[in-house]
Protein backbone atom coordinates (compact mmCIF):
# COMPACT_ATOMS: atom_id res chain seq x y z
CA UNK A 1 0.00 0.00 0.00
CA UNK A 2 1.21 3.58 -0.76
CA UNK A 3 1.87 5.53 2.72
CA UNK A 4 0.61 9.00 2.37
CA UNK A 5 3.11 11.84 3.41
CA UNK A 6 3.26 15.99 2.04
CA UNK A 7 5.92 17.42 0.26
CA UNK A 8 5.25 19.93 -2.07
CA UNK A 9 7.02 20.84 -5.58
CA UNK A 10 6.16 22.76 -8.38
CA UNK A 11 7.70 21.75 -11.49
CA UNK A 12 5.89 19.32 -13.87
CA UNK A 13 7.88 15.75 -14.53
CA UNK A 14 7.52 14.54 -18.43
CA UNK A 15 10.04 12.29 -18.43
CA UNK A 16 7.51 9.61 -19.18
CA UNK A 17 6.06 11.41 -21.86
CA UNK A 18 6.83 12.29 -25.48
CA UNK A 19 8.20 16.18 -25.71
CA UNK A 20 5.23 18.75 -25.33
CA UNK A 21 4.81 19.67 -28.55
CA UNK A 22 3.02 15.85 -29.11
CA UNK A 23 -0.48 16.71 -28.17
CA UNK A 24 -1.24 14.34 -25.09
CA UNK A 25 -4.47 14.04 -26.52
CA UNK A 26 -3.36 12.90 -29.81
CA UNK A 27 -0.42 10.49 -29.24
CA UNK A 28 -0.91 6.83 -29.99
CA UNK A 29 -0.30 5.62 -26.42
CA UNK A 30 -2.91 6.52 -23.58
CA UNK A 31 -2.27 9.66 -21.66
CA UNK A 32 -2.16 9.83 -18.08
CA UNK A 33 -1.47 13.23 -16.19
CA UNK A 34 -0.65 12.51 -12.37
CA UNK A 35 -1.58 15.82 -9.93
CA UNK A 36 0.31 14.93 -6.58
CA UNK A 37 2.35 17.37 -4.74
CA UNK A 38 3.72 13.74 -2.50
CA UNK A 39 6.89 13.46 -4.70
CA UNK A 40 7.48 9.99 -3.26
CA UNK A 41 3.13 9.09 -4.35
CA UNK A 42 3.65 11.36 -7.71
CA UNK A 43 6.44 9.49 -9.11
CA UNK A 44 5.70 5.79 -7.84
CA UNK A 45 2.21 5.99 -9.47
CA UNK A 46 3.70 7.72 -12.23
CA UNK A 47 6.40 5.15 -12.81
CA UNK A 48 3.45 2.01 -12.17
CA UNK A 49 0.60 3.24 -15.09
CA UNK A 50 4.32 3.51 -17.21
CA UNK A 51 5.02 0.81 -16.66
CA UNK A 52 1.68 -1.15 -16.32
CA UNK A 53 -0.18 0.67 -18.89
CA UNK A 54 2.40 1.34 -21.26
CA UNK A 55 0.91 4.89 -21.10
CA UNK A 56 2.57 8.92 -21.75
CA UNK A 57 2.45 9.66 -17.94
CA UNK A 58 3.10 13.64 -17.00
CA UNK A 59 3.37 14.02 -13.44
CA UNK A 60 2.48 17.84 -11.75
CA UNK A 61 3.20 18.49 -8.08
CA UNK A 62 0.50 21.93 -8.28
CA UNK A 63 -2.60 22.52 -10.21
CA UNK A 64 -1.32 25.64 -12.02
CA UNK A 65 1.39 23.28 -13.43
CA UNK A 66 -0.97 20.75 -14.82
CA UNK A 67 -3.23 23.66 -16.14
CA UNK A 68 -0.25 24.55 -18.33
CA UNK A 69 0.18 20.78 -19.60
CA UNK A 70 -1.91 19.19 -22.57
CA UNK A 71 -5.31 17.51 -21.78
CA UNK A 72 -4.63 13.79 -21.10
CA UNK A 73 -7.06 11.23 -21.43
CA UNK A 74 -7.22 10.53 -17.97
CA UNK A 75 -6.15 12.85 -15.14
CA UNK A 76 -5.32 11.17 -11.21
CA UNK A 77 -5.98 13.93 -8.89
CA UNK A 78 -4.95 14.72 -5.45
CA UNK A 79 -7.22 16.85 -3.47
CA UNK A 80 -5.00 18.04 -1.16
CA UNK A 81 -2.82 20.22 -3.44
CA UNK A 82 -0.94 23.33 -1.93
CA UNK A 83 -2.53 25.95 -4.45
CA UNK A 84 -5.97 24.85 -4.96
CA UNK A 85 -7.34 22.82 -1.44
CA UNK A 86 -10.16 19.91 -2.52
CA UNK A 87 -13.38 20.64 -5.31
CA UNK A 88 -12.10 23.93 -6.13
CA UNK A 89 -8.77 21.42 -7.40
CA UNK A 90 -11.16 19.60 -9.37
CA UNK A 91 -13.39 22.45 -10.41
CA UNK A 92 -10.77 24.44 -12.40
CA UNK A 93 -9.02 20.94 -13.86
CA UNK A 94 -12.73 20.06 -15.47
CA UNK A 95 -12.92 23.86 -16.55
CA UNK A 96 -9.32 23.64 -18.14
CA UNK A 97 -9.69 19.96 -19.39
CA UNK A 98 -13.11 18.86 -20.16
CA UNK A 99 -12.02 16.58 -22.34
CA UNK A 100 -9.93 14.54 -19.77
CA UNK A 101 -11.29 11.93 -17.39
CA UNK A 102 -10.72 12.56 -13.63
CA UNK A 103 -9.94 9.89 -11.12
CA UNK A 104 -9.65 12.10 -7.75
CA UNK A 105 -7.34 9.96 -5.21
CA UNK A 106 -7.50 11.74 -2.01
CA UNK A 107 -7.34 10.92 1.89
CA UNK A 108 -10.68 12.58 2.30
CA UNK A 109 -12.90 9.27 1.89
CA UNK A 110 -16.07 9.75 3.42
CA UNK A 111 -19.38 8.84 1.49
CA UNK A 112 -20.36 12.20 1.44
CA UNK A 113 -17.02 13.59 0.14
CA UNK A 114 -17.29 11.41 -2.65
CA UNK A 115 -20.83 11.81 -3.50
CA UNK A 116 -19.93 15.39 -4.01
CA UNK A 117 -16.63 14.75 -5.73
CA UNK A 118 -18.58 12.64 -8.19
CA UNK A 119 -21.48 15.06 -8.45
CA UNK A 120 -18.89 18.13 -9.23
CA UNK A 121 -17.50 16.23 -12.41
CA UNK A 122 -15.22 13.65 -11.15
CA UNK A 123 -15.17 10.51 -13.05
CA UNK A 124 -13.53 7.89 -10.34
CA UNK A 125 -12.91 8.23 -6.66
CA UNK A 126 -9.70 6.70 -5.16
CA UNK A 127 -9.39 6.61 -1.57
CA UNK A 128 -5.51 7.15 0.25
CA UNK A 129 -3.85 4.82 1.37
CA UNK A 130 -4.74 3.05 -2.12
CA UNK A 131 -2.80 0.02 -3.89
CA UNK A 132 -0.75 0.66 -7.37
CA UNK A 133 -3.27 -2.55 -8.71
CA UNK A 134 -6.09 -0.87 -7.35
CA UNK A 135 -4.82 2.50 -8.95
CA UNK A 136 -3.94 0.92 -12.25
CA UNK A 137 -7.36 -0.98 -12.13
CA UNK A 138 -9.23 2.04 -12.00
CA UNK A 139 -7.42 3.99 -14.52
CA UNK A 140 -7.84 1.10 -17.41
CA UNK A 141 -11.47 1.37 -16.52
CA UNK A 142 -11.59 4.91 -17.55
CA UNK A 143 -8.89 4.36 -20.51
CA UNK A 144 -11.29 1.70 -21.80
CA UNK A 145 -14.57 4.80 -21.98
CA UNK A 146 -11.96 6.68 -23.53
CA UNK A 147 -11.95 4.21 -26.24
CA UNK A 148 -14.10 4.50 -29.44
CA UNK A 149 -16.11 1.57 -30.32
CA UNK A 150 -14.73 -0.72 -33.31
CA UNK A 151 -16.89 0.40 -36.04
CA UNK A 152 -19.34 -2.90 -36.50
CA UNK A 153 -18.26 -5.20 -39.54
CA UNK A 154 -21.10 -5.21 -42.27
CA UNK A 155 -22.23 -8.64 -42.43
CA UNK A 156 -21.13 -10.84 -45.09
CA UNK A 157 -24.31 -11.23 -46.64
CA UNK A 158 -27.60 -9.81 -46.36
CA UNK A 159 -30.83 -10.29 -48.40
CA UNK A 160 -33.36 -7.18 -48.43
CA UNK A 161 -35.90 -8.46 -50.00
CA UNK A 162 -38.00 -5.25 -50.07
CA UNK A 163 -35.23 -3.78 -52.64
CA UNK A 164 -34.70 -7.29 -54.58
CA UNK A 165 -31.37 -6.78 -53.87
CA UNK A 166 -28.48 -9.14 -51.92
CA UNK A 167 -25.83 -7.25 -50.05
CA UNK A 168 -22.43 -8.33 -49.57
CA UNK A 169 -20.11 -6.42 -46.79
CA UNK A 170 -22.59 -3.83 -47.41
CA UNK A 171 -22.51 -3.10 -51.18
CA UNK A 172 -25.51 -4.61 -53.34
CA UNK A 173 -24.35 -7.23 -55.75
CA UNK A 174 -24.98 -6.73 -59.72
CA UNK A 175 -27.86 -9.64 -60.01
CA UNK A 176 -29.73 -9.82 -62.84
CA UNK A 177 -33.41 -10.20 -62.15
CA UNK A 178 -33.62 -14.20 -63.16
CA UNK A 179 -30.30 -14.39 -61.19
CA UNK A 180 -32.05 -12.88 -58.07
CA UNK A 181 -34.78 -14.98 -58.11
CA UNK A 182 -32.56 -18.35 -58.44
CA UNK A 183 -30.76 -16.82 -55.06
CA UNK A 184 -34.10 -16.03 -53.65
CA UNK A 185 -35.52 -19.12 -53.84
CA UNK A 186 -32.30 -21.15 -52.70
CA UNK A 187 -31.74 -18.59 -50.01
CA UNK A 188 -35.19 -19.30 -48.14
CA UNK A 189 -34.71 -22.95 -48.54
CA UNK A 190 -31.23 -23.71 -46.40
CA UNK A 191 -29.92 -26.87 -46.51
CA UNK A 192 -32.75 -28.17 -48.75
CA UNK A 193 -32.42 -29.74 -52.30
CA UNK A 194 -34.33 -28.14 -55.35
CA UNK A 195 -34.41 -30.04 -58.01
CA UNK A 196 -33.77 -28.33 -61.76
CA UNK A 197 -37.68 -28.81 -62.55
CA UNK A 198 -38.72 -27.06 -59.29
CA UNK A 199 -35.89 -24.30 -59.15
CA UNK A 200 -37.11 -23.31 -62.56
CA UNK A 201 -40.81 -23.47 -62.12
CA UNK A 202 -39.97 -21.40 -58.59
CA UNK A 203 -38.05 -19.00 -61.40
CA UNK A 204 -39.97 -18.58 -63.86
CA UNK A 205 -43.78 -19.59 -63.18
CA UNK A 206 -45.42 -22.85 -62.54
CA UNK A 207 -46.23 -23.75 -66.62
CA UNK A 208 -42.65 -23.47 -67.64
CA UNK A 209 -41.72 -27.31 -68.99
CA UNK A 210 -38.66 -26.26 -70.98
CA UNK A 211 -34.86 -27.18 -70.68
CA UNK A 212 -33.96 -27.96 -67.71
CA UNK A 213 -30.30 -27.33 -67.59
CA UNK A 214 -30.79 -23.50 -68.50
CA UNK A 215 -30.79 -23.15 -64.80
CA UNK A 216 -27.35 -24.25 -64.85
CA UNK A 217 -26.04 -21.45 -66.64
CA UNK A 218 -27.45 -18.94 -63.91
CA UNK A 219 -26.93 -21.11 -60.96
CA UNK A 220 -23.62 -20.23 -62.33
CA UNK A 221 -23.47 -16.88 -62.88
CA UNK A 222 -25.12 -16.36 -59.54
CA UNK A 223 -21.82 -18.03 -57.63
CA UNK A 224 -19.53 -16.08 -59.24
CA UNK A 225 -21.29 -12.73 -58.12
CA UNK A 226 -22.08 -14.58 -54.41
CA UNK A 227 -18.24 -15.27 -54.11
CA UNK A 228 -15.96 -14.77 -57.15
CA UNK A 229 -12.83 -16.37 -55.14
CA UNK A 230 -14.85 -19.42 -53.79
CA UNK A 231 -17.90 -20.03 -56.23
CA UNK A 232 -19.04 -22.80 -54.71
CA UNK A 233 -19.14 -21.51 -51.03
CA UNK A 234 -22.54 -20.95 -50.94
CA UNK A 235 -24.45 -22.91 -53.67
CA UNK A 236 -23.61 -27.01 -53.77
CA UNK A 237 -24.67 -29.16 -56.48
CA UNK A 238 -26.54 -32.33 -55.80
CA UNK A 239 -25.44 -34.56 -58.07
CA UNK A 240 -28.17 -35.76 -60.77
CA UNK A 241 -30.91 -33.50 -59.13
CA UNK A 242 -30.39 -29.65 -58.84
CA UNK A 243 -28.89 -27.35 -56.25
CA UNK A 244 -28.76 -26.31 -52.32
CA UNK A 245 -28.32 -23.78 -50.37
CA UNK A 246 -25.56 -24.57 -48.28
CA UNK A 247 -24.05 -20.73 -46.75
CA UNK A 248 -25.81 -19.25 -43.62
CA UNK A 249 -29.29 -18.35 -43.09
CA UNK A 250 -28.74 -14.89 -44.10
CA UNK A 251 -30.39 -11.80 -41.95
CA UNK A 252 -33.29 -10.57 -44.52
CA UNK A 253 -34.72 -7.08 -44.44
CA UNK A 254 -37.89 -5.34 -45.99
CA UNK A 255 -41.47 -7.12 -46.13
CA UNK A 256 -41.71 -7.29 -42.35
CA UNK A 257 -38.31 -8.52 -41.45
CA UNK A 258 -36.49 -6.37 -38.72
CA UNK A 259 -33.89 -4.50 -39.58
Amino acid sequence: MLAVRHAHGAACDNSLMKPQEESLGHACAPTVLVIEDDDVIREMVAEHLHGALAAEVGACATLEAALGMPAPDVAVLDLGLPDADGLEALRKLREAMPSALVLVATARGTLAERVEGLRQGADDYVVKPFSLLELEARVQALLRRRAPSPAPEPEELVWDEAARHVLRQGEPLPLTPLEYLVFSALAARPGQAVSRPDLLRLVIGPNFYGYERLIDVHVGHLRHKLDPSEPFRYIATVRGYGYRWDGPQLRREGFGHAR
